[in-house]
């Protein structure tokens, strides 16, 4: 066979491989984010606003203190796990397997004593100088130690290719949150939130066991310091991880805070809202990259050419499945925002119309970000953060200062067009990376309905007529992207022809 027909057959099967997975890994994705509303309608009506918000405070309590002790093993350990599969004989493979069970018991065994000594200082600082509150927050302390060990789990199963299981897992934990939480709020009300925070933990790091001691039997020895400095790679990425996680929030929190100071709480209510909306739709697209494509490229990063044509491959499917759903959501968006919120939220429309339209940009961005994750260069990662959040600050506050509530939505979208160029750039000078012809052009054709869709949004008054040129933009933008795949995947050729036939 001919160079021309491997590439080819290699861009071919890569195509496979991606949409294989973005179906199986969204779908797990979704159904975990359907149980999540359902048993957040569950704890509403059963406990009320009350509960939720005690919920919502232990929760982010014991994720602070997670972000902070497990150095992010789920993620960060899966560049030498992927590595040592691709790469080295099973032998090391074990011994890699046994220093990230290490690592992760170790860091658990830290975060659970950190929660257990500050919980008193938590209790009086949250709830007031309360024992009740005090004790409840000591029996949470293993929580750590479960999470972190679920994490290393899930290290594991994504450095190895047990991507089967990694959507079981998913799935595992959606099920099994629903199933301890909503009987112990129904039979012990707000007494039922410490014992199905617990419980839900401890079922989660089971399940996580349970998947990955199939394969690899479980053996650790987190006091070993020779052992330990194995690891120092994953330790150096995981401080980079704790690093973004911090100042992600931080800057949540200080634009939160600086939007309440120029304006009031409802502005800082809406743009609450628009930022969990923006990710809503991504998030469950994302997750194959996340648990697909990261190991392997963290396996192939050295051969620069299949690297080229991997990132450029998730790049085009991505851009392709993720456009046509991101402007539907747009066009449709002010059916669903009093659907989702309320009808007091509708003065957010456009600005969110035009923070979620950023996130087009976002969809060619963030195949590209991992490549400093996969060669293991954590200053360029952390270099990429700072630019980010920093950018996320300054753009998001000038464009409420210069425009208000419009303002917060252009200030996004600017955002993620700067994050492109400079996640491009740092790509292309620092690692060689070339997009390919074949991504420009799908690139450009999206971008195309995105300029038609954000013309239409911003500056189409006449209600039916921006309905019908929405509506058509998209329709147009999903058969493009639709006769595009078909000429890489049997059974969407055979969709498409179908709707030509039709027609």
């Amino acid at each position: 066979m001919s160079e021309t027909g491997n590439k080819k057959v290699n861009n071919d099967s890569e195509y496979q491989r991606t949409i294989k997975y973005l179906g199986i890994f969204g779908g797990a994705q979704g159904v975990s984010m359907f149980l999540s509303i359902v048993r957040n309608k569950a704890t509403s009506v059963l406990l009320g606003a009350a509960g939720l918000g005690f919920i919502a405070l232990y929760n982010r309590t014991i994720q602070m203190f997670s972000e902070c002790t497990n150095l992010s093993l789920s993620f960060s350990a899966v560049r030498k796990l992927s590595d040592t599969y691709e790469n080295s004989d099973e032998e090391e493979l074990l011994d890699c397997v046994k220093v990230v069970r290490s690592i992760a018991f170790i860091t658990g065994l830290s975060g659970m004593l950190l929660f257990f000594v500050f919980s008193p200082l938590m209790s009086n600082l949250i709830f007031g100088d309360q024992v009740y509150y005090m004790r409840r927050f000591l029996m949470l302390s293993p929580v750590l130690f479960f999470m972190a060990v679920a994490g290393g789990e899930l290290a594991v199963l994504r450095g190895t290719r047990e991507l089967n299981k990694v959507a079981l897992y998913t799935l595992w934990t959606a099920v099994s949150s629903v199933v301890i939480a909503v009987p112990l709020y129904y039979f012990r009300g707000l007494g039922g939130i410490f014992p199905a925070i617990f419980l839900t933990a401890f079922m989660q790091m089971t399940g996580a066991l349970y998947l990955s001691t199939r394969r690899y039997r479980y053996r650790v020895s987190p006091f070993s310091f020779s052992l330990l400095r194995q690891g120092y790679d994953m330790i150096k990425l995981g401080v980079g991880y704790i690093y973004s996680s911090i100042m992600t929030s931080f800057s949540v929190w200080l634009i939160c805070k600086s939007l309440s100071d120029m304006a009031d709480d409802t502005v800082t209510g809406y743009f609450s809202a628009m930022f969990v909306l923006i990710m809503l739709l991504p998030s469950v697209l994302f997750a194959a990259l996340d648990s697909d494509y990261y190991p392997r490229l963290s396996g192939v990063f050295g051969r620069r050419e299949e690297r080229n044509a991997m990132v450029n491959g998730q790049i085009e499917v991505h851009v392709l499945v993720q456009a046509p759903l991101i402007l539907g959501f747009v066009v449709l968006l002010p059916e669903f925002l009093p659907m989702l919120y309320s009808e007091e939220f509708l003065p957010a429309l456009q600005m969110t119309q035009v923070a979620i339209l950023g996130m087009m940009f976002h969809t060619m961005t963030y195949p590209i970000s991992f490549m400093p994750l996969s060669a293991g260069d954590s200053l360029t990662f952390l270099l990429q953060e700072s630019i980010y959040n920093i950018a996320f600050v300054l753009l998001v506050l000038f464009g409420y200062e210069c425009c208000g509530l419009y303002g917060l939505g252009l200030g996004m979208l600017l955002l993620r067009v700067l994050d492109f160029a400079v996640v491009s750039l740092i790509a292309i000078f620092k690692y060689g990376f070339v997009f390919s012809r074949r991504v420009l052009k799908c690139q450009l054709m999206q971008l195309l309905f995105f300029v038609v869709v954000l013309s239409v949004v911003l500056f189409v008054a006449d209600g039916m007529l921006m309905w019908a040129l929405g509506i058509g933009a998209v329709c147009c933008s999903a058969l493009a992207s639709l006769y595009v795949l078909s000429r890489h995947n049997s059974l969407l050729n055979k969709i498409y022809k179908r709707l030509l036939r039709k027609k």
